[in-house]
């Protein structure tokens, strides 16, 4: 199940979705939810939590906070969640009940006054004579006794109710909802003031209101002398707290946990492999830190929204993690000068924004940018009087020697210099791969760092075979005009550590191959010389397809049949292509161009998920590809892929690393 990523509003964690998704959610993973409960949040409760620590954690405790008062899905969009809707409770209510009508789904409604109650069964049967009531109740006013309330949770249990409304008004709902969860079998919903709207005691604002942001004001004058102090105080304080928010990033923290610190280059929405990674390690670490991450704005693509072109700095809370985003320049993946002004520029940002963030006790940093990805990390430990965890990704300068980026004596030994410094400052160094230990032994001939070895993953319940049947699969493939063929895909960073332009030489000679495509999906330095190569040589069987957001990843995976994994020659012991768990997560067979003893190759022979050879021994490359097209519908490469997912349930999965990680940190 995926639920709605969420961003932090005064501190409650609001979810970004919308009307459609919430029900689809609901309706598709009820039994995965059962026992958990829903908040339906407005400006009100979102006020109140702002000084109300307690009554904050509870909502943030709910499985979802959905945005139930316009202003909140405004303030979303504001920060750029464009998708984001308001999912108004009386509204929701109906969704659910037409979604549920003609199933065996019943609901249970609880709250209210007993007239309003009678006036909602009325009606629900009137509109709704299919729908399944499991019962309805208006409990007394004052506080129940514990036998009261041990006999309405037996009321409800064994009415067999799925859902269960909780029309008890903020934040008496909200408090009864986190109180009975567990307690109660069903999913509970925190409605308010919709059980009147449906009922018709109360009318609720036209939609013209509505959609204007309005609906406060038509309520106001239904019932001024109850409503004016909530709706003229709370809502001016709303916008004022908004404006502040915007300016004065406010921490809404658990004392109890140990402050950690992330240095990520590329971070979520990014597609970036480590920044998928980064991404994902911080929300999986939430359990036991207090996590603040500081990347750039979304440009993984080189291009900056308008929206993060206002200001240098943008605070946001996605998912729980606090963010603190840096303005940088855009740039030309083929031009290497607009690179190194964009990397620079993240540099000299992130130190400065270092000062804007509290005392830390641990600093978690990468490999990336190069070198300065490592030097961050040591600023950051020095400012902060924390930890260091330098979690290296790729090695340089071992990988810029390797691929001849340059072969400048004075840059080479200067890199080599910082980055050795950056290990030795390190309370931990942590690589991706057994092979790059070797390497990391190489760099200190007398002294060893303290390190481990922790693999990378992919999420294996986002990510996982699908028919070429399924329907998003077929629509992936008639996008982009691979129909029923054979598809062999590359997927990634179309750069200069792949050896893609002899590659794509190789790929020509298959040029005759009709019922074969040849898909390059991803952007990269080299991606242009491989479209001219393209173009010059007619390779109609050639396409090449862009970056794909994350939630299209698994029709991307899903729809090549056999995929590339690739590293140039000289990068084994220096990087890992995380692609590989991609791959192996959707049960695709594997063609690696690998050297021996490399991780990658290590993990696809003890899995048998697909087949290997040597990087630049073009005749065994040439031959391989051959051998999978012409054995393209054998059960040998179905049996590949099925060995990879196996082998990747069993030893790669995003819980065990991140536990690693956890263990590690903590062991500083």
């Amino acid at each position: 199940m995926k639920k709605p990523f969420t961003n932090r509003i005064l501190g409650v964690n609001i979810a970004i979705t919308n009307m459609q998704e919430t029900v689809n959610l609901m309706i598709e993973h009820l039994e995965e939810i059962r026992g958990q409960f829903i908040c339906l949040s407005n400006v009100h409760t979102t006020v109140m939590s702002e000084k109300d620590a307690e009554y904050r954690k509870i909502q943030n405790s709910a499985f979802l906070a959905l945005p139930d008062g316009s202003p909140l899905a405004l303030v979303q969009r504001l920060r750029g969640y464009r998708s984001a809707e308001q999912v108004a409770g009386p509204d929701l209510m109906p969704a659910i009940w037409k979604a549920t009508e003609h199933t065996e789904y019943s609901h249970y409604f609880y709250g209210s006054t007993p007239e309003t109650i009678k006036a909602l069964e009325k009606n629900l049967r009137s509109k709704y004579p299919d729908l399944k009531i499991a019962g309805m109740e208006a409990p007394p006013f004052r506080p129940l006794t514990e036998e009261e309330d041990r006999q309405a949770v037996e009321r409800i249990n064994a009415s067999g109710a799925d859902f269960v409304w909780v029309g008890l008004g903020a934040p008496k709902q909200e408090k009864w909802m986190y109180e009975h969860q567990g307690r109660i079998h069903a999913v509970m919903l925190g409605v308010g003031a919709g059980f009147d709207f449906h009922a018709g005691t109360v009318k609720r604002a036209p939609d013209w209101m509505r959609r204007h942001y309005l609906e406060w004001l038509y309520r106001l004058v239904q019932d001024p002398k109850r409503l004016w102090k909530r709706y003229v105080q709370t809502n001016g304080k709303f916008i004022l707290l908004s404006i502040k928010d915007a300016f004065v990033w406010k921490k809404y923290r658990d004392e109890n946990k140990k402050n950690l610190l992330i240095y990520a280059h590329y971070y979520y929405p990014d597609v970036a492999s480590t920044g998928q990674i980064l991404t994902e390690l911080a929300e999986g670490l939430q359990e036991s830190f207090h996590i603040t991450v500081i990347c750039t704005v979304p440009s993984y693509t080189g291009k900056v929204s308008q929206y993060y072109r206002k200001h240098k700095y943008y605070y946001e809370n996605i998912n729980g993690v606090d963010v603190l985003r840096i303005r940088v320049p855009e740039f030309r993946k083929n031009f290497a000068p607009s690179r190194i002004v964009n990397i620079v520029s993240y540099f000299f940002s992130a130190f400065a924004a270092t000062f804007r963030v509290e005392r830390q006790d641990y600093v978690f940093t990468i490999s990336q940018p190069p070198v300065l990805g490592g030097l961050l990390g040591v600023i950051g430990k020095h400012l902060k009087r924390a930890k260091l965890i330098y979690n290296i990704q790729d090695f340089n300068p071992e990988q810029v020697k390797a691929v001849e980026f340059t072969s400048n004596r004075l840059i080479l030994d200067a890199m080599m210099l910082l980055d050795k410094h950056s290990c030795k400052v390190a309370d931990k160094v942590i690589v991706v791969g057994r092979d790059m230990i070797e390497t990391l032994k190489n760099r200190f001939a007398s002294r060893m760092v303290p390190y481990a070895y922790i693999n990378n993953w992919i999420n294996e319940k986002e990510i996982y075979p699908l028919s070429k049947n399924d329907q998003g699969v077929q629509r992936f493939r008639q996008k982009y005009g691979l129909g029923d063929k054979f598809v062999i895909m590359y997927s990634g960073n179309i750069g200069l550590y792949y050896d893609l332009p002899n590659l794509i030489k190789l790929i020509a000679q298959f040029k005759q191959e009709k019922e074969v495509a040849f898909a390059f999906i991803g952007e990269g330095s080299v991606l242009q010389e491989l479209k001219e190569y393209q173009r010059q040589h007619h390779l109609e069987n050639v396409v090449f397809i862009p970056y794909q957001e994350k939630k299209d990843l698994i029709y991307s995976l899903n729809a090549g049949d056999v995929h590339f994994v690739v590293n140039a020659k000289g990068i084994k012991g220096v990087s890992v292509p995380s692609k590989l768990y991609g791959v192996m997560a959707a049960g695709k067979p594997v063609f690696g161009i690998l050297e021996e003893g490399s991780e990658a190759r290590l993990i696809v022979e003890e899995a048998a998920c697909g087949k290997v050879v040597a990087p630049e021994d073009y005749a065994a490359i040439h031959e391989l590809m051959d051998e999978f097209i012409r054995k393209r519908d054998s059960e040998a490469l179905k049996q590949m892929g099925e060995n990879g997912r196996d082998y990747l349930t069993r030893h790669l999965t995003k819980d065990v690393s991140i536990e690693k990680y956890k263990e590690e940190i903590m062991s500083c």
